[in-house]
């Protein structure tokens, strides 16, 4: 969805709280969407979307009172370049992985960081060129909906660990996953088709301290 029309239940200097949204909050390293928001006689520009508690906040350039009517733009060129370079990190992490790289210990939507293991930068340029490889073979994501429940039944423990890194509060996880390659839960936005994620223009590592090593990354 790249347009909606909503109404502005809470309001601040220079914010809204809208009773529904297409924007996406800053959230798990992936920017928030920006975009345009306009209502009868005005328009304002939305830099910066974040969440709080329950409410997502939308911080604006002008000032927007209650019970207003208002339609909202993404700035959807900025939106599918996120979407690309989260849906590349996943694919990246899962690549990693397999060549035993150790567990990740950060990330964001250009930069891996690994705790300490025998990462080299032969295995990066083998993963670079596999996964060009597989933005070629354009695979389909797979994204649907489990319970921890179900979670706690798998016999693969690398699924159950993901009940490990969530809330209790959580009873329900999408995951995302690319198969065969990465698989994780994620509540971000993703392209439909890895042939969306384009090539890498550059795949760079380096060791840093403590023996953490870091590949950072960025798509054509």
């Amino acid at each position: 969805m790249r347009d909606f029309d909503a109404e502005v239940v809470k309001a601040g200097p220079k914010f809204v709280v809208l009773d529904k949204t297409a924007f996406y909050p800053e959230s798990g390293g992936q920017p928030s969407d920006t975009g345009v928001i306009r209502w009868d006689g005005g328009e304002t520009e939305v830099h910066k979307v974040m969440k709080r508690g329950r409410d997502i906040f939308h911080y604006l350039r002008a000032d927007i009172p209650v019970g207003t009517k208002v339609h909202g733009s993404i700035d959807w060129e900025a939106r599918f370049y996120n979407m690309r370079r989260h849906s590349g990190e996943h694919l990246l992490t899962g690549l990693f992985e397999r060549e035993g790289s150790g567990p990740k210990v950060y990330s964001d939507l250009t930069k891996l960081e690994f705790k300490p293991s025998e990462l080299t930068e032969e295995t990066v340029e083998r993963v670079g060129k596999e996964f060009d490889e597989i933005i070629d073979a354009d695979i389909p994501l797979h994204i649907y909906y489990t319970s921890r429940e179900e979670l706690a039944g798998e016999e693969d423990e690398r699924k159950k660990s993901f009940l490990e890194k969530i809330p209790k509060a959580v009873d329900t996880l999408r995951m995302v996953e690319i198969p065969p390659y990465a698989l994780t839960f994620c509540f971000g936005t993703h392209i439909r088709s890895t042939g969306d994620i384009g090539h890498l223009s550059e795949l760079r590592f380096s060791a840093g301290k403590k023996g953490r090593r870091t590949v950072e990354f960025h798509l054509k």
